[in-house]
Protein backbone atom coordinates (compact mmCIF):
# COMPACT_ATOMS: atom_id res chain seq x y z
CA UNK A 1 0.00 0.00 0.00
CA UNK A 2 3.30 2.31 0.30
CA UNK A 3 3.24 2.47 -3.18
CA UNK A 4 -0.28 3.03 -3.69
CA UNK A 5 -0.06 6.07 -1.09
CA UNK A 6 3.21 7.54 -2.76
CA UNK A 7 1.84 7.56 -6.42
CA UNK A 8 -1.39 9.11 -5.01
CA UNK A 9 0.75 12.07 -3.11
CA UNK A 10 3.15 12.27 -6.13
CA UNK A 11 -0.05 13.05 -8.77
CA UNK A 12 -1.75 15.37 -6.34
CA UNK A 13 -0.96 19.21 -6.71
CA UNK A 14 -2.51 19.84 -3.94
CA UNK A 15 -2.07 18.74 -0.32
CA UNK A 16 -4.47 16.04 0.64
CA UNK A 17 -6.27 14.65 3.36
CA UNK A 18 -4.98 10.84 4.79
CA UNK A 19 -8.50 9.97 5.04
CA UNK A 20 -9.20 11.14 1.42
CA UNK A 21 -6.33 8.47 0.74
CA UNK A 22 -7.99 6.25 2.45
CA UNK A 23 -11.37 6.73 0.81
CA UNK A 24 -9.41 6.12 -2.76
CA UNK A 25 -7.83 2.78 -1.38
CA UNK A 26 -10.69 2.11 0.25
CA UNK A 27 -8.69 1.40 3.29
CA UNK A 28 -8.15 1.93 6.78
CA UNK A 29 -7.36 5.75 8.18
CA UNK A 30 -4.71 4.10 10.40
CA UNK A 31 -3.28 2.04 7.40
CA UNK A 32 -2.73 5.28 5.46
CA UNK A 33 -1.50 7.02 8.88
CA UNK A 34 1.15 4.30 8.71
CA UNK A 35 2.29 3.92 5.48
CA UNK A 36 2.59 8.40 5.14
CA UNK A 37 5.01 8.27 8.55
CA UNK A 38 7.18 5.19 6.43
CA UNK A 39 6.84 7.39 3.40
CA UNK A 40 8.09 10.65 4.89
CA UNK A 41 10.77 8.63 7.06
CA UNK A 42 12.30 7.04 3.67
CA UNK A 43 12.26 10.73 2.11
CA UNK A 44 14.19 12.40 4.89
CA UNK A 45 16.43 9.67 5.28
CA UNK A 46 17.42 10.27 1.30
CA UNK A 47 19.55 12.77 0.06
CA UNK A 48 17.07 14.26 -2.45
CA UNK A 49 15.54 17.10 -3.88
CA UNK A 50 11.94 15.70 -3.16
CA UNK A 51 10.20 16.06 0.54
CA UNK A 52 6.99 14.30 1.72
CA UNK A 53 5.43 16.91 4.41
CA UNK A 54 2.25 17.08 6.56
CA UNK A 55 0.50 20.82 6.32
CA UNK A 56 -2.30 20.71 8.78
CA UNK A 57 -4.38 17.35 8.17
CA UNK A 58 -2.70 17.12 4.73
CA UNK A 59 0.24 15.40 2.94
CA UNK A 60 2.32 16.65 -0.04
CA UNK A 61 4.97 15.82 -1.65
CA UNK A 62 6.51 18.53 -3.50
CA UNK A 63 10.41 20.17 -4.22
CA UNK A 64 12.32 20.55 -1.14
CA UNK A 65 12.42 24.41 -0.89
CA UNK A 66 16.07 24.88 -1.47
CA UNK A 67 15.01 23.62 -5.21
CA UNK A 68 11.86 25.11 -5.94
CA UNK A 69 13.81 27.68 -8.42
CA UNK A 70 14.85 24.96 -10.73
CA UNK A 71 10.74 23.99 -11.22
CA UNK A 72 9.30 25.04 -14.25
CA UNK A 73 6.06 24.85 -13.84
CA UNK A 74 4.52 28.23 -13.35
CA UNK A 75 1.81 27.06 -10.96
CA UNK A 76 2.62 27.34 -7.36
CA UNK A 77 1.02 26.35 -3.96
CA UNK A 78 0.32 29.79 -3.22
CA UNK A 79 -0.62 32.60 -6.16
CA UNK A 80 1.12 35.86 -5.26
CA UNK A 81 -1.57 37.51 -3.65
CA UNK A 82 -1.96 35.01 -0.88
CA UNK A 83 1.89 34.60 -0.36
CA UNK A 84 2.23 38.03 0.04
CA UNK A 85 -0.80 38.20 3.28
CA UNK A 86 1.08 35.16 4.49
CA UNK A 87 4.12 37.30 4.47
CA UNK A 88 2.72 40.34 6.08
CA UNK A 89 1.61 37.50 9.01
CA UNK A 90 4.68 35.70 9.40
CA UNK A 91 6.82 39.77 10.04
CA UNK A 92 3.88 40.71 11.73
CA UNK A 93 2.97 37.83 14.25
CA UNK A 94 0.66 37.43 16.17
CA UNK A 95 -1.60 39.85 14.11
CA UNK A 96 -5.52 40.51 14.25
CA UNK A 97 -7.25 39.63 11.30
CA UNK A 98 -8.72 43.35 11.51
CA UNK A 99 -5.64 44.72 11.15
CA UNK A 100 -4.43 42.59 8.61
CA UNK A 101 -7.80 43.46 6.48
CA UNK A 102 -6.63 47.19 7.04
CA UNK A 103 -2.80 46.42 5.55
CA UNK A 104 -4.49 43.80 3.08
CA UNK A 105 -8.18 44.82 2.47
CA UNK A 106 -11.41 42.54 2.12
CA UNK A 107 -9.50 39.42 0.05
CA UNK A 108 -7.22 38.76 2.83
CA UNK A 109 -10.13 36.42 4.26
CA UNK A 110 -10.10 34.69 1.19
CA UNK A 111 -6.32 34.26 1.72
CA UNK A 112 -6.51 33.19 5.65
CA UNK A 113 -8.54 30.40 4.70
CA UNK A 114 -6.47 29.05 2.03
CA UNK A 115 -3.46 29.46 4.41
CA UNK A 116 -4.78 27.78 7.58
CA UNK A 117 -6.55 24.86 5.19
CA UNK A 118 -2.86 24.50 3.83
CA UNK A 119 -2.04 24.67 7.65
CA UNK A 120 0.38 27.33 7.37
CA UNK A 121 -1.21 29.75 10.04
CA UNK A 122 -4.08 28.99 13.35
CA UNK A 123 -6.52 31.67 13.66
CA UNK A 124 -8.00 31.64 17.25
CA UNK A 125 -10.85 34.13 18.02
CA UNK A 126 -10.11 36.88 20.11
CA UNK A 127 -13.32 38.67 20.35
CA UNK A 128 -14.63 39.89 17.38
CA UNK A 129 -11.67 39.11 15.94
CA UNK A 130 -9.52 36.39 15.18
CA UNK A 131 -5.54 36.44 15.76
CA UNK A 132 -3.16 35.01 13.19
CA UNK A 133 0.30 33.23 13.69
CA UNK A 134 2.50 30.92 11.62
CA UNK A 135 1.80 26.86 12.77
CA UNK A 136 5.09 24.56 12.46
CA UNK A 137 3.74 23.72 8.57
CA UNK A 138 4.67 26.88 7.79
CA UNK A 139 8.30 26.18 9.30
CA UNK A 140 8.46 23.24 7.44
CA UNK A 141 6.74 24.26 4.02
CA UNK A 142 9.49 26.94 4.13
CA UNK A 143 12.41 25.09 5.67
CA UNK A 144 13.38 27.04 8.00
CA UNK A 145 15.42 26.35 11.03
CA UNK A 146 12.83 27.88 13.49
CA UNK A 147 11.06 26.09 16.76
CA UNK A 148 8.86 29.40 17.48
CA UNK A 149 6.80 31.90 16.31
CA UNK A 150 9.52 34.45 17.79
CA UNK A 151 12.26 32.37 16.05
CA UNK A 152 10.32 33.06 12.84
CA UNK A 153 9.64 36.27 13.20
CA UNK A 154 13.59 36.76 13.65
CA UNK A 155 14.77 34.66 10.49
CA UNK A 156 12.40 36.66 8.43
CA UNK A 157 13.71 40.23 9.68
CA UNK A 158 17.20 39.28 9.70
CA UNK A 159 16.36 37.96 5.51
CA UNK A 160 14.61 41.53 4.71
CA UNK A 161 17.25 43.51 6.46
CA UNK A 162 19.57 41.92 4.30
CA UNK A 163 17.94 42.87 1.38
Amino acid sequence: MKKEVEAILFSSSEPISIMEIARILRVKVEDVEKAVDEIIAEYESRDTAIEVIRLGENILMRVKPAYQHLVLSKEKDLDRSTLRTLAIIAVNQPIELSKLVKIRGNRCYEHVKRLEELGLIKAEKKGKTKVLTTTEGFIRYFGLKAKSVEEVKEILRSKIERL
